[in-house]
C-alpha cells in the first residue's frame, strides 16, 4: 500500500536564537532520587522548536549553607518568573507548575555537545525584582 504524503517540509526541531521569549510550562515532575524538579518548557509561538528541559535542584541535607541558599534562590527566581504561587514559610506545589506562563524570559543557546555537536536552548532566569539595587555613591569635591 502506498500512502500519499508530502514529507518535503518535515525537519528536525531546531532551537531558537538567543533572546527573550514568552514561555509556558508543559510538564513538571519531582524526582525523589535526584531531589530535583524536571521541567519541560515550551517556547510560545515556536512550534518548530523543541521544549526546553530545565532542572531545579532542591536543597539536600548534606548541602552547606551557601549551596542550599543558592538552590533556594534559583527556585524562587523560577517561581517568581513563572508566577507560580508559593508561601515563604510553607513552600509550593509542583502541581501548580504545568500551564504556568512567563511573558518574557531570556533564552540562550548551550555550547555544542562534545559528542553530538547538538545545541540546546537554556533558560536564564531574571534576578528577583524585590532585590534592593546597590547604590553607588559618588562624592564630588568642589574646587
Amino acid at each position: 500500500m502506498f500512502i500519499e504524503m508530502n514529507l518535503g517540509d518535515t525537519a528536525e526541531p531546531k532551537p531558537v536564537s538567543s533572546g527573550r521569549y514568552a514561555l509556558t510550562i508543559a510538564d513538571a515532575k519531582y524526582r525523589e532520587a535526584k531531589k530535583d524538579i524536571q521541567v519541560s518548557i515550551g517556547i510560545d509561538g515556536h512550534l518548530d522548536a523543541p521544549n526546553i528541559s530545565h532542572y531545579i535542584s532542591l536543597p539536600k541535607p548534606e548541602d552547606d549553607a551557601g549551596k542550599a541558599g543558592f538552590k533556594r534562590l534559583m527556585l524562587k527566581r523560577f517561581l517568581e518568573q513563572f508566577g507560580i504561587p508559593y508561601d515563604d514559610i510553607k513552600g509550593f506545589a509542583v502541581e501548580d507548575f504545568s500551564g504556568a506562563k512567563a511573558a518574557s524570559v531570556q533564552v540562550n543557546l548551550s555550547e555544542p555537545d562534545a559528542e553530538t555537536g547538538a545545541v540546546y536552548n537554556r533558560v536564564n532566569l531574571d534576578k528577583l525584582v524585590n532585590e534592593p539595587e546597590r547604590q553607588v555613591t559618588t562624592v564630588s569635591k568642589k574646587r
